[in-house]
């Protein structure tokens, strides 16, 4: 894995760029990435936690063009930033609440909306589709950059990492449901919101699903043996 340094703004492809957030740890990898989509008019995947380096580091990169803050989950490591965001800018806050507080979740995440399947973010340079990924935990989803077949997978896949899913919100069913949802999508490149990009990600995503079915398989069989 390439060193990442938090707070350098990583131009990725023509359209995006990429601020980690100096918040590296065991469940983090190198720290929250936060994807800035667009030129003219920018959107934010994941704003991160609400470091306030990490927020100037954003609202310098927009220059004032933010106009979309938008979350793959409400996780603490992801969203706290929003608020922050939105109020310094007049962005507006999308994404999916959580039916129920699980104790681990952002309460201070106030969406402006939030995103049905399939449902599209179009700006004059970029659309951003939303798939929902729910598995890591329920109100979990993907945003796919159409004209780059870029996929911004949050916590639903990481690099050099294996996904947590901790019941009720978190449901291995769902989780591998969903991976074979993304199957049916055309990428060409994963972003994470740890760690590097993730190239060949139909090759990653079957990777994962033989990965948790062995695990799995393996489970079953020391119960009934």
């Amino acid at each position: 894995m390439v060193a990442i340094t938090p707070g350098e703004v990583i131009p990725l492809s023509p359209l995006v760029r990429r601020i980690t957030a100096p918040n590296p740890g065991p469940m983090t990898g190198p720290g929250t990435n936060s994807y800035l989509i667009g030129k003219e008019q920018i959107a934010v995947i994941d704003p991160g936690p609400a470091i306030p380096s990490h927020v100037d580091a954003i609202l310098q990169a927009c220059n004032g063009r933010l106009k979309w803050i938008l979350v793959t989950h409400t996780h603490k490591d992801h969203s706290p930033a929003a608020a922050e965001l939105a109020e310094a800018t007049g962005a507006l806050i999308m994404g999916n609440l959580l039916a129920e507080d699980d104790g681990f979740q952002d309460s201070s995440f106030k969406p402006y909306s939030g995103f049905d399947q399939d449902q599209c973010l179009q700006s004059d340079e970029f659309s951003l589709r939303a798939i929902k990924t729910p598995g890591h935990v329920d109100n979990h989803i993907c945003f796919l950059l159409e004209q780059e077949g870029l996929l911004f997978s949050g916590d639903h896949i990481m690099q050099g990492s294996t996904v947590v899913i901790i019941p009720p919100h978190g449901d291995m069913k769902d989780y591998i449901e969903s991976l074979q949802r993304l199957k049916s999508y055309s990428l060409q490149t994963l972003a994470p919101a740890h760690g590097e990009l993730i190239n060949q990600p139909q090759d990653e995503i079957n990777g994962l699903i033989e990965h948790r079915l062995g695990r799995e398989k393996k489970s079953a069989g020391c119960f009934f043996s």
